[in-house]
């Protein structure tokens, strides 16, 4: 990159040195002497000069250059009162007018013009000066765009270009450190917000003595036999009353029959001790339970405050580019291109873009529709670089100019192609299985999978949710894992019943051929290439039940032609518990294309429950091709 800022910036200084060689040339060089006095076209050369590097608003290369041509008349003894508000004068408005395109530098300079001549109009030599800026004006309005943007790429290569690069630089930077901000202060929250550790035995035996003191309160402290129960056989009726307390813990409310030993024999208040203690364990109970919803709702907001806290850090140091890393092949590409008359070409490498992968953007003259992007800078660059390249994005014509803008990524090599069959439980409209099939950016393949506790609606209601954050999650950019305990924490604390939902995750690379598997609490998965078929199965619990989540993980290559068969419980638990029939079919079927297995497998399954569905079914099929065919 400084290599390449170098050469530019000594181009530029180039061409503005031999700029001022010719100004001073023609300064000395009169073409016509008349009435007017002697006429040299150095202020029409000046004026060109000045419209070409001055190509939009907010462009300050013009205002120096147009005080260095001033001093230059200072030195030759040239300079005339009207030239400092005539030169400097279009100087500043071609910086700062806001008006886009060739139009702006017709005020620019008629402007000034205007002033000088109604405040100099006798002073001699002032028409024939004015004269030829007007003329510059008229000839800089007729020169095409395509060349004007040629000579101002000359010109301003150095100025304009490092002030480009400067700008973009603080951006990204004060980008990055933002971000670093933010993830820095939800770590903290997340450390503020998290409960801290206690003594669950202490507390437990806190808890007991005050479940004691209460009943003693509520119901015998006005008794006739206090002392004698509470302190001479204190012992004796804390070992009953605990006794109690446990039947009244394990299976609800307690009666006559739970009382033993002293407690049944002399106690005289026994009804209303029993309702005593069934009302406190039912508060207790209630307590108990909204006691830990608060201590699993702190847990999930400290783990996702720092989980987003990662995230935002991730996010920082992928938008921290190194942009003084330019590699040298960028040089030799935009030679590359140029030569092949892809007129104008300057392209540029991006490194690990926002999933990991290197992009080129390509910035070139305009096609006219012609689809070169696509018909000849790919073709010629994949060629080059060994790649198969596509076009992700593009704009063409932007900002009203001859130009286009793309880009370049690794093109996929392989496509997914997928059916899903899926019935519902007998007698029910709606299935409690959701799925959902969609590409990440351009070459990642998503596929989901949940299976809700239950049928019909109140199941499909959970499933659905579950996919849809897990959608979002994962489109937005989180982490495979961490998207998973969030989804997890969030159906612990969306849901006060008894509710959970199995989950099954794949993401296939287009590119590499890489799949990867998370699977909770979900029937098995089923991997089939040539003959051979692999199960991979689930040992743990479902989202929504437990705190953590332990998913099963698989991750493998597949190739042209290799199958994946994802099922809902409605389908695996068909048939015989030791006979898999979905695998005995995999194996023993030649089927290779996604949706006539998927309808062979639920024609089977269909036999397989004697023609009644009694759970919710769903069977997904996914058939990996590649245009090459089987990789050696």
């Amino acid at each position: 990159m400084e290599r390449a800022k170098q050469t530019k910036e000594r181009k530029a200084l180039t061409f503005w040195v031999l700029a001022l060689l010719l100004y001073l040339v023609l300064t000395q060089i009169v073409f016509w002497s008349g009435v007017g006095g002697p006429i040299r076209l150095n202020y029409l050369f000046m004026f060109i000069v000045l419209m070409v590097v001055s190509p939009r608003p907010a462009v300050m290369t013009g205002v120096p250059l147009s005080l260095l041509f001033l001093l230059v008349d200072f030195a030759l003894g040239q300079a005339k009162p009207w030239h400092l508000v005539w030169i400097g004068g279009s100087g500043l408005l071609l910086a700062f007018l806001p008006i886009q395109g060739k139009g702006r530098v017709v005020p620019a300079v008629l402007l000034p013009t205007a002033v000088c001549a109604a405040w100099w109009w006798q002073a001699p030599g002032l028409w024939t000066d004015l004269g030829q800026g007007l003329f510059a004006l008229l000839t800089f309005l007729v020169v095409p765009t395509t060349t004007l943007v040629r000579w101002e790429k000359r010109f301003t290569a150095g100025m304009a270009g490092a002030a480009a690069d400067n700008k973009y630089r603080l951006l990204w930077a004060e980008s990055a450190a933002r971000l670093r901000g933010l993830g820095t202060l939800f770590r903290e929250l997340g450390r503020t917000f998290r409960p801290l550790p206690t003594d669950e035995a202490a507390a437990g035996k806190e808890e007991a003595f005050a479940v004691f003191q209460e009943i003693a309160d509520q119901n015998c402290s006005a008794c006739s036999k206090y002392d004698l129960c509470w302190k001479e056989r204190f012992y004796q009726t804390y070992r009953e009353l605990f006794t109690l307390l446990g039947w009244a813990e394990m299976g609800g409310k307690i009666n006559h029959s739970h009382l033993r030993g002293h407690l049944a024999e002399e106690c005289v208040r026994k009804e209303s001790l029993l309702t005593t203690v069934n009302l406190v364990m039912e508060q207790e109970r209630t307590g108990h339970y909204w006691r830990r919803r608060y201590a699993e709702a702190q847990f999930f907001l400290a783990d996702r405050l720092t989980g987003m806290a990662g995230f935002l850090t991730q996010l920082a140091a992928a938008t921290a580019v190194n942009l003084d890393y330019v590699p040298k092949s960028e040089l030799k590409l935009s030679r590359t291109l140029r030569k092949a008359g892809v007129r104008g070409a300057q392209l540029s490498i991006l490194p690990d873009g926002n999933d990991g992968r290197t992009r080129l953007i390509v910035e070139k003259r305009a096609c006219g529709g012609a689809q070169e992007c696509r018909l000849v800078v790919a073709p010629l660059l994949a060629k080059t670089l060994g790649w198969r390249l596509a076009v992700t994005s593009g704009e063409c014509g932007r900002g009203g100019e001859d130009q286009c803008l793309f880009c370049l990524a690794p093109e996929p090599e392989y496509t997914v192609r997928t059916a899903v069959a899926q019935v519902p439980k007998k007698g029910n409209q709606v299935s409690g299985d959701s799925q959902r099939l969609r590409m990440i950016h351009d070459d990642l393949f998503l596929a989901l999978l949940s299976d809700g506790m239950g049928v019909g609606t109140a199941a499909a209601r959970i499933s659905r949710a579950a996919i849809k954050l897990m959608e979002d999650m994962l489109v937005t950019g989180f982490e495979k894992s961490f998207a998973l305990q969030s989804l997890n924490s969030l159906l612990l604390l969306a849901t006060p019943e008894e509710e959970f939902t199995t989950l099954d995750l794949l993401l296939f690379d287009r590119i590499t051929g890489e799949v990867e598997l998370f699977k909770v609490g979900s029937a098995p998965t089923y991997v089939k290439k040539d003959r051979e078929v692999q199960v991979i199965r689930s040992a743990s619990l479902p989202l929504g039940i437990v705190p953590k989540v332990d998913p099963e993980y698989y991750r493998d290559f597949l190739d042209d032609g290799d199958l994946v068969v994802m099922v809902s419980d409605g389908a695996a638990t068909l048939g015989k518990v030791q006979d898999d029939w979905i695998l005995k079919a995999l194996k023993r079927s030649g089927e290779n294309a996604a949706e006539p297995l998927s309808q062979y497998l639920l024609e089977l399954a269909c036999i397989e429950a004697g023609g009644d569905i009694n759970d919710d079914l769903s069977i997904i099929v996914l058939q990996i091709e590649a245009p090459g065919g089987r990789r050696a």
